[in-house]
């Protein structure tokens, strides 16, 4: 396995090299060449967002999270790979620096910067987002930025960078941050309108990536990263709070913040949850523990090995214990989001080691506590791995595994179908593209029917 990686450094250079570093002009490929071959029930758009500068930023303050957001998107359409486009977000300042109009949208001047973190799908329409009050962008079909939105007037203030689609609801929920702002639990529903259904104060702005949720509650981190703008060295002010305690709490779904249960956890940090559901008297949230986070660093995420954990918390006790499920280094998980909130058995995620370098996919059995690994070969390295279902699935695991993968031999990427239940097999189809995509953050499967929801949980 090969990997980059990246050393603690004083400026945001090392985010600026490497496959961390922005492409310079959007691309738009057609017929592209497959090597294998490509499910004829794929139809539809492969999506990924991530950082990419629209203008030459200043290395001392760049930070990795900060930047515009570029949309990557691969369509496949009856065993083809019809087309491969990128375009940037059009926030206000790559609207500027690319000499366009900015795109029109609520709050003129406010609210109006950079969106490069994950999609989400409300009724047909597809936005990029990102946390900490940026609105939504609307994204045609070729990719193009429309329009930002407040979903119809009903966010009262920004959005979340990682809604989680509720397969027995057909709700998203959102936990949104920002200075100045309560954190609000939000739920979006089919009909694109957001409705807030609590808002929990708190004496400090935590950073608050990701949300997870079970049949009865909503599961809150409140983690000891906070925003901390007077001591900043780059530009994002959140940095690790040594005087604060890490905990969790679980509020219920109705919203009722006086029945808002706090659990003290360890201290670490948490982008993102794997799955959470109840079982009697137990809450089980399986997550992606991070030793601790912009303390060194204050230009990205390179604290140490984030490992694979489980915290079981007992509700009648208020205690939480935790099991260490794998230590190799892993990040962007992702699962069948038939299974969101719900008991389940499977888990992927990407090689995240240390000083944030990349390599293979990994296959977790939740339930046996076993797992496969997936080696795309020698200096190439996966972004986040997404699972796609079949129609007709029976079995939890019955469906695809799609990534983009930079092959470092090369300077290019691919976007690699696995199937999912041969795992570590060879790949159905390598699909090749003409540039690479950077290492980012989110994307999903957008499928062109409703047959599948794993679009709107491109998170």
């Amino acid at each position: 396995m090969t990997h980059q990686s990246v050393h603690p450094v004083s400026s945001g250079s090392a985010y600026l090299t490497a496959n961390f570093a922005p492409v310079e002009v959007e691309t738009t490929a057609f017929d592209l060449k497959v090597t294998g071959n490509i499910p004829e029930e794929l139809s539809g758009r492969f999506l990924r967002i991530g950082p990419n500068p629209a203008a030459a930023p200043d290395a001392t303050r760049y930070h990795w999270f900060a930047a515009t957001g570029m949309a990557h998107g691969l369509r496949l359409r009856d065993g083809k790979a019809e087309w491969f486009r990128s375009r940037f977000v059009k926030d206000a300042t790559a609207s500027a620096a690319l000499g366009l109009e900015p795109i029109p949208g609520p709050a003129p001047q406010r609210r109006d910067g950079p969106v490069n973190t994950n999609f989400t799908r409300v009724g047909d329409k597809v936005y990029a987002v990102v946390e900490a009050g940026n609105l939504p962008v609307e994204l045609d079909y070729e990719l193009e930025s429309v329009a930002r939105s407040d979903f119809g007037g009903t966010l009262e203030a920004g959005f979340t960078g990682h809604p989680k689609f509720d397969p027995v609801t057909g709700e998203q929920h959102a936990l949104t941050y920002e200075p100045g702002e309560p954190i609000r639990y939000v739920s979006v529903g089919r009909d694109g309108r957001a409705t807030t259904k609590a808002r929990i104060d708190l004496p400090h702005v935590p950073l608050i990536h990701d949300v997870a949720f079970t049949a009865s509650f909503i599961v809150v981190p409140d983690l000891p990263v906070t925003f901390q703008p007077q001591s900043a060295r780059a530009a994002f002010p959140w940095l690790w709070d040594e005087s604060r305690d890490s905990r969790i709490g679980l509020l219920p779904r109705d919203g009722d913040v006086s029945r808002l249960q706090w659990f003290a956890a360890p201290r670490c940090f948490v982008f993102h949850f794997v799955n959470a559901y109840d079982e009697g008297n137990l809450t089980i949230i399986d997550l992606i523990r991070h030793p601790r986070m912009f303390e060194r660093d204050h230009h990205g995420p390179n604290e140490g090995v984030p490992v694979l954990v489980r915290w079981t918390l007992e509700r009648s006790s208020g205690q939480l214990s935790e099991t260490v499920l794998d230590e190799r280094g892993n990040e962007f998980p992702r699962i069948n989001g038939r299974f969101e909130g719900q008991s389940y058995q499977y888990a992927y995620t990407a090689h995240w080691g240390d000083q944030v370098s990349f390599g293979p996919a990994r296959k977790h059995d939740m339930v046996r506590g076993t797992s496969e690994v997936h080696d795309y070969g020698a200096g190439r390295m996966t972004l986040e791995p997404v699972f796609v279902r079949r129609s007709d699935a029976v079995q939890e695991d019955d469906g695809w595994i799609m990534s983009y993968v930079y092959d470092g031999n090369h300077d290019l990427s691919d976007v690699v179908i696995l199937d999912a239940q041969d795992f570590a097999g060879d790949p159905i189809a390598t699909i090749h593209l003409p540039v690479r995509v950077p290492f980012g953050f989110h994307g999903g499967w957008a499928a062109d029917t409703p047959l599948s929801r794993e679009t709107s949980d491109a998170s």
